[in-house]
């Protein structure tokens, strides 16, 4: 019944669990290193107050830059994984049909005994499958080093007279990488779109080059010039990379509903769009 999906499914564990996996390592490995670092990131405190290191950080100037222990993982974390969901939903989805044509292995795909839609449909659950290896490696590695240098860290650290503990949010955590799932499916639609029009590899990462790295950098350059030129801090809402910021988050308790609406529905209609326009279009054998 779902005989493409899980054919898939198997051919792609290795490309599926590789990016998150690492995340979770570099995560990991800055969580164990935090005592050390923790002296050069208080060091350099003064340094990325800088408006300018705070634009390319955006979220990640979070509770002083890194001076607690949820700040710098979400320092880190959120940087890394911002960078990882950028190539993962720029290259994997449009991927999947590309990847036909150049194989010349349409004549198999069109072959399935199954409407074309319900075959694109069922790759694209394929990405999102191995897609929620993100939250769950993020919500595991975030809990369980906060939880372990708790055991060992009992007493937490002292900075300016004041004592630090190694404490997280729980709710953040969980909200945040739900965030990240709902932003990587967004993505993922808007590349499956491209690669539905234009099929042929060089042309399908091209259009979602410039559709999901423009966001990025729409966000990025928008956080820059947004304190420099009036109104320009609007023009980032064109950018999913805008929506689920950490401090929201942590103001409201939970991902923010207009966020949602925004994410998921850029998503549906992307994931809507190519699955029509697969559907109907004429393919030469």
């Amino acid at each position: 019944m779902v005989h493409v999906y899980l054919k898939n499914l198997r051919k792609s564990w290795l490309t599926g669990i590789v990016p998150p996996l690492f995340v979770a390592g570099f995560v990991a490995t800055i969580a164990i290193g935090f005592p050390s670092l923790r002296k050069t990131i208080l060091d350099r405190l003064s340094q990325m107050n800088n408006p300018i290191y705070q634009a390319i950080l955006g979220d990640l100037g979070l509770e002083g830059l890194g001076l607690t222990w949820q700040g710098a993982l979400f320092m880190y974390a959120g940087g890394t994984m911002n960078i990882i969901l950028l190539f993962v939903a720029l290259f994997i989805p449009v991927r999947l049909l590309s990847t036909e044509i150049d194989k010349n292995t349409l004549d198999v795909m069109l072959s399935y005994p199954i409407p074309r839609w319900r075959y694109l449909l069922e790759k694209f659950g394929v990405y999102l499958t191995y897609g929620l290896i993100f939250p769950i490696s993020i919500v595991s590695i975030l809990i369980g080093s906060t939880a372990v240098m708790n055991a060992i860290y009992a007493d937490g650290y002292v900075y300016n007279d004041v004592i630090y503990y190694y404490e997280i949010d729980i709710n953040l955590v969980l909200n945040y990488a739900l965030g990240i799932f709902l932003l990587l499916f967004a993505l993922g639609a808007l590349s499956i779109l491209c690669a539905s029009i234009f099929l042929e590899s060089n042309k399908s990462l091209s259009a979602a080059g410039v559709i999901i790295l423009g966001q990025y950098f729409l966000e990025s350059l928008g956080a820059l010039l947004g304190g420099f030129l009036e109104g320009f801090i609007e023009i980032q809402a064109f950018s999913l990379f805008h929506y689920f910021k950490i401090d929201t988050i942590l103001d409201g308790g939970m991902l923010p509903l207009f966020d949602v609406v925004i994410v998921v529905g850029v998503g549906l209609v992307a994931l809507i769009g190519a699955l029509i326009i697969f559907h109907k279009r004429e393919f030469a054998i």
